[in-house]
């Protein structure tokens, strides 16, 4: 019996927290005003500028993997060289 009581106030909030999301969002776009326009503009441009300085970090990243990989190789070849001379 106690299980069953559980279960039903689980639903009850569920319900509740379903019906408060609507209201709340419904609230939001009634009554939202233009500062809330302004942040989300402004949000918008930090993110694109994020955006493009992420992208320029990964571009640098990408070129000192392709000059420490450069590196490793002349590495194995000089090693492949030494061991030829020696035999």
């Amino acid at each position: 019996m106690f299980d069953a009581k559980s279960k039903h106030s689980y639903v009850d909030l569920f319900e509740g927290m379903l019906i408060g999301g609507a209201l709340s969002a419904a609230t939001v776009l009634l009554f939202g005003t233009k500062k809330g326009k302004e942040l989300q503009k402004e949000l918008m441009h930090k993110y694109k500028q994020i955006c493009q300085k992420t992208e320029g970090m990964r571009k640098q990243f990408g070129k000192l993997v392709k000059k420490t990989k450069a590196k490793k190789i002349k590495r194995i070849a000089k090693s492949i060289k030494r061991t030829k001379r020696r035999s």
